[in-house]
């Protein structure tokens, strides 16, 4: 069942992205900016890894919580992931790099199973972009402590759950106010920001993949 839903999600991506109108869903508060206005901004480049690995007839993906710091995304709900460094080949190899130093997931073992659409991040002026990869078993979490306080595993169908989108007041760093935003409740934990407009792009897939499953 898994390798099938790895081909039908290749499928899925050749036959186009969900992209922004996607992303949007997730989102609010935040100005709409054209690629000509980010390229003229300079931002950093840096990537995350959506990894996905079975367990029994289910697709699990590993999110982390961030350590609390003085910054934008202090405490924040993430995908693995980070700054381009000069010595990383590509931004792929960003992902992977990432992934190993934060919660061991072994490079070496990831396979390529595509790209989601990038995002941009306006308070901290970084241009994301989202890889999928995959392994064919279970990696258990090594933390990096500086970096991360701990990491969630869980099946990526919980995305297609309305249930599990809210919306409260959360800190708004484009404004610098409170505003009623939107996020995903995954078990207990509040994944919003871009974070969220990467996983609103990805349960779009999934839910392609899935009707094409059944």
């Amino acid at each position: 069942m898994f390798l099938e839903f790895i081909d039908i999600l290749k499928s899925e991506i050749g036959l186009g992205l969900p992209g922004l109108d996607a992303q949007k869903k997730m989102i609010t508060g935040r100005p709409d900016l054209s690629p000509e206005v980010i390229a003229q901004r300079n931002p950093k480049q840096s990537s995350v890894l959506v990894w996905l690995y079975p367990q029994g007839d289910d697709i699990y993906t590993r999110l982390i919580l961030r350590t609390a710091y003085k910054g934008v995304h202090s405490a924040q709900m993430a995908f693995p992931g980070g700054t381009k460094e000069e010595y990383d080949t590509d931004l792929w190899q960003t992902a992977l790099r990432e992934a190993h130093e934060e919660v061991g997931i072994l490079p070496d073992e990831v396979k390529y199973v595509g790209a989601l659409s990038p995002v941009y991040i306006p308070p901290s002026n970084f241009w994301v972009q989202p890889y999928m990869g995959m392994t064919e078993h279970n990696i258990p979490a090594v933390i990096q402590v500086t970096e991360v306080q701990y990491a969630i595993d869980f099946d990526v169908r919980l995305l297609t759950e309305p249930r599990i989108k809210e919306e409260k007041l959360i800190m708004n760093a484009n404004i610098k106010s409170e505003i009623k935003t939107p996020y995903y409740n995954i078990e207990g934990h509040t994944v919003w920001g871009a974070t969220a407009m990467m996983l609103s792009e990805f349960e779009e897939l999934l839910r392609r993949v899935y009707k094409r499953m059944q």
